[in-house]
């Protein structure tokens, strides 16, 4: 077929076929996943909240404030992609990019509709709209996105990210296809300060293969062919070229074009296996090792000083992100200042500050919340909401989905030190037992004289 990469049957065809599966699972099957936090949350597992402006990750909840987290886990990520490239060349590029997942996929709806009655056109656009449904689960709860959608009750901007996703799917998986790799992708351009001589990378044994020939061409007598034998083991059938997703001859050498998915790899094993032939004529295998004309295939170096770095990078972030994971404060409690006035003297010879209280809480037992002033700093807290105008040294607040906003005002009596500008810690704790949960630091405005 036109355009379609002939079948290939070994090692990394199984590879492939098996991480695209699980990958695609992942894609389709996660945001269905239930997490219980309790009543007014969400209860999927995984959950791009954008109203709500926060991430909710299994039994952990992400918000703005995080985003060092974000950098950490991408940094880290990174990293890793980048040593991989250093250890075994574009296997990411070969095996795990959503670019070739979904292209794959499309190659394969195109062969099993070949010979059928069945019009490829309509099951990738099929394939295409639940792409865009996919990708908007995990932005919103999936069960009840799907009844919505089915329903004709969904927001007009469900249906628009179905549509627009399912498009761009289209675009680029039954369109573009290998011209993504090749013209549109950056990372390409980045392997070569990646590599080096000693990288895993798709490999075609010159040495070996040469001089090209029908298989009725003599073999070549240090490859244990006749005397005066001319031809290598490569017989020519260009089956290495027919299965490569983009399309190139790997006997031209390593290419911007190879994504290392090894196809070419299985085929000519194939073809090396029917005419009696030593497997490896194509194969992943270092520079050094392929010019020093070795029959056998070097391992990987993941000691190596090059990978090492990436890889010490990567575990720097990750577990800086991991460690910032497991120890997220139980609450954010903001208290900001009202300027205007910065203070008001009262009657009495105390002096009031107003401030702003914002509490938003990530552990979903918490609901009520006890206030008071560090040791040592005097003053009485009251609500603005509140009726008692005396106010206290304690005040318990309530919050509402696990988020308070309400003025609170702080008064210290007269007598007390409250000239200028003064530190002012106030503690946040668990009304049930009193746990301290948090300190919020701000300023205390007062006279100058």
């Amino acid at each position: 077929m036109k355009g379609v990469p002939a079948t290939a049957s070994g090692r990394y065809r199984r590879i492939k076929t098996g991480l695209a599966s699980l990958l695609l699972g992942w894609f389709f099957l996660v945001p269905f996943l239930r997490w219980d936090r309790g009543p007014d949350l969400p209860g999927q597992a995984i959950l791009f909240d954008l109203p709500g402006r926060r991430l909710f990750l299994f039994g952990w909840e992400f918000w703005p404030q995080d985003l060092p987290i974000a950098v950490g886990l991408l940094v880290g990520a990174a990293s890793l992609l980048f040593y991989a490239t250093a250890l075994a060349g574009r296997v990411w590029c070969g095996f795990a990019c959503p670019q070739t997942v979904w292209t794959d996929l499309f190659f394969a709806v195109d062969r099993f509709c070949e010979h059928r009655r069945i019009p490829p056109v309509l099951v990738k656009i099929t394939i295409a709209l639940l792409t865009g449904f996919g990708f908007a689960c995990w932005f919103t709860d999936a069960p009840t996105l799907a009844g919505r959608l089915l329903g004709g009750s969904a927001a007009p901007g469900s249906y628009g990210a179905v549509l627009i996703i399912g498009g761009l799917t289209w675009l680029l998986g039954v369109y573009a296809k290998q011209r993504v790799c090749l013209h549109m992708c950056p990372w390409p351009r980045f392997q070569a300060a990646l590599l080096d001589r000693d990288s895993q990378v798709v490999t075609y044994q010159a040495w070996r293969g040469e001089s090209r020939g029908r298989k009725r061409i003599p073999l070549r007598e240090d490859l244990g062919g006749e005397p005066g034998g001319t031809r290598g083991d490569c017989i020519d059938c260009t089956r290495c070229v027919a299965v490569c997703p983009t399309l190139i001859d790997i006997r031209d050498g390593l290419q911007m074009g190879c994504i290392g998915c090894g196809l070419c790899v299985d085929a000519c094993d194939t073809v090396m296996e029917k005419i009696g032939r030593p497997k490896g004529l194509i194969r992943f295998d270092s520079e050094t090792n392929a010019n020093a004309k070795s029959w056998t295939k070097t391992l990987p170096r993941p000691l190596a000083a090059k990978p090492m770095l990436f890889l010490s990078v990567a575990l720097l972030a990750l577990g800086a992100a991991l460690f910032a994971m497991l120890t997220l404060s139980p609450l954010r409690a903001d208290l900001d200042p009202q300027r205007n006035p910065l203070f008001v003297r009262l009657s009495d010879g105390g002096i009031r500050n107003d401030f702003l209280l914002h509490i938003q809480a990530r552990e979903p037992g918490l609901s009520t919340l006890r206030l008071r002033l560090a040791e040592g700093e005097a003053g009485l807290l009251r609500l603005a909401s509140s009726g008692d105008h005396a106010g206290s040294e304690t005040v318990e607040v309530t919050l509402d989905q696990r988020e308070l906003r309400e003025r609170l005002l702080i008064t210290r009596p007269a007598g007390a030190d409250a000239k200028g500008r003064s530190p002012l810690h106030l503690l946040v704790q668990d009304a049930r037992d009193g746990r301290l949960l948090g300190t919020v630091e701000t300023q205390f405005w007062g006279p100058e004289s």
